[in-house]
């Protein structure tokens, strides 16, 4: 077997295939082609926050063999800050805690893993294949080898995506683009910053998302959308809710004087928003980013990685590496079921918040959030995607609670057009009708 690419869903796969062989008694070759390098002085990046979320250390460890990489933790995240243009909400929930580590690291480590257990690792690219009745000719850049079948883990790699959409049926996902930068405070900042990812839903009509997160010794920046730019981070940081979460300007504003303060450096990336075409065939199979199996709005990529990975190996080494084999197992299987059916609940959540941080409405609702239980819940789980966006959806909704928020955004229109009465009469109806519903919360000292 052949995986293109090295990131956590190579990895994975390659590994699988390698255990269930050998439990079943069977010899199997399998070489992976990755064309990074995540080591030594000039490393390359995959562009990934680089969060490590639940339950990926029971994936690495129970389904994997891999020890979680602790001394690859960078701080554990136990909360989350929600930012609108002028409101914050905390959210956060003690039993989820996750883990900020370096990407590169996490993809290094996982490589030596892979290597250990008897892949063969070769740092080349891929850049062609051919397919036979009964082999895959895989060329790089350094060699050739041929397989029973090759896996494509290459995430959202232009070149490798085209030798695909080239020799097979696959066709790419639809994809957001992502800008990130690093800053670098003073230690002491960093002491004080506490272990607090904020995301902020900003009414830049370009950004759809940005956060900031901390890491051991720096804050990594994110900003995505379908146009985002290195103005759009630049607009972004300028931001007064951004701004107030960073350290003062000094530190890391280019300064434009010639006193060498180096710039802040910027990196681009891309992640996928829709489910790519062809994801199977006779003798082939793609995975993670490639295929966009994750949730569109917040994908816990390296977890869905992983586990696509693992349920690919399984398809090939105990089903096959015919079309029919592959598809009926991966697409069938409870991981792709589980994405394919929130991807409606998730793009619909994914608009509401793009269209409520565009029109500036999103106020009212963490102003809500902080009275209603439930509501701040579902705005936890939104932005952490520790539980499936349907679950989200079918657990919170409810009439009183879409009476109040709907009176709580027109209200907040109507405010914004200078007729503040109308806008308390919306909520006053708006609470009223949730409380004939039975669901509204006790008066609070915030109510009155």
């Amino acid at each position: 077997m052949v995986v293109v690419g090295g990131g956590p869903a190579g990895v994975s796969c390659a590994l699988t295939v390698l255990r269930l062989s050998r439990e079943a008694g069977r010899s199997v070759r399998v070489v992976l082609f990755e064309g990074k390098r995540f080591g030594g002085r000039l490393p390359h990046y995959n562009q990934c926050v680089g969060v490590l979320s639940p339950p990926i250390r029971d994936i690495l460890e129970r389904q994997l063999g891999v020890p979680f990489p602790w001394q690859l933790v960078c701080r554990p995240i136990t909360s989350y800050v929600l930012h609108s243009d002028n409101r914050q909400l905390a959210l956060g929930d003690e039993d989820e805690v996750c883990y900020a580590v370096r990407r590169v690291e996490f993809d290094d480590y996982l490589l030596e893993e892979a290597r250990s257990a008897g892949v063969e690792v070769v740092p080349s690219r891929v850049h062609d294949l051919e397919f036979h009745a009964d082999q895959v000719v895989v060329y790089s850049e350094s060699l050739s080898r041929e397989a029973a079948v090759v896996v494509g883990a290459f995430g959202l790699d232009d070149g490798a995506a085209r030798m695909f959409e080239r020799t097979t049926d696959y066709r790419p996902p639809r994809a957001l683009t992502s800008v990130v930068t690093n800053i670098h405070p003073e230690p002491r900042f960093m002491a004080e910053f506490g272990n607090v990812i904020h995301a902020f839903l900003p009414s830049i009509p370009e950004i759809e998302f940005g956060a900031v997160t901390p890491k051991s010794n720096h804050l990594t920046v994110n900003v995505a959308g379908r146009d985002v730019d290195s103005p759009s981070m630049e607009r972004f940081l300028r931001l007064p809710s951004v701004r107030a979460v960073l350290p003062g300007a000094e530190a890391w504003q280019r300064p434009g004087d010639g006193s060498g303060r180096e710039d802040l450096r910027l990196f681009r990336g891309r992640f996928p928003v829709s489910v790519a075409a062809g994801l199977c065939g006779h003798r082939y199979v793609v995975i993670g980013d490639a295929a966009g199996l994750i949730r569109p709005f917040k994908g816990k990529g390296i977890n869905a990685g992983l586990r696509g990975g693992t349920v690919a190996g399984e398809a090939i080494v105990r089903h096959g590496v015919s079309q029919s084999a592959l598809s009926s197992y991966l697409l069938g299987h409870d991981y792709a079921r589980e994405v394919l059916e929130d991807r409606p609940y998730a793009a619909g959540l994914r608009l509401l918040a793009n269209v409520g941080a565009n029109f500036r409405v999103l106020d009212p609702v963490l102003e809500l959030a902080e009275r209603d239980e439930r509501l701040r819940r579902a705005l936890f789980y939104c932005v952490s995607a520790h539980q499936p966006y349907r679950q989200v959806v079918w657990e919170t909704a409810s009439p009183g609670l879409v009476l109040r928020l709907a009176a709580a955004v027109a209200g907040e229109v109507l405010r914004a057009k200078g007729l503040g009465l109308g806008g308390w009469r919306l909520r006053a109806v708006g609470r009223s009708a949730a409380s004939q519903s039975g669901v509204l919360h006790p008066p609070t000292a915030h109510d009155a």
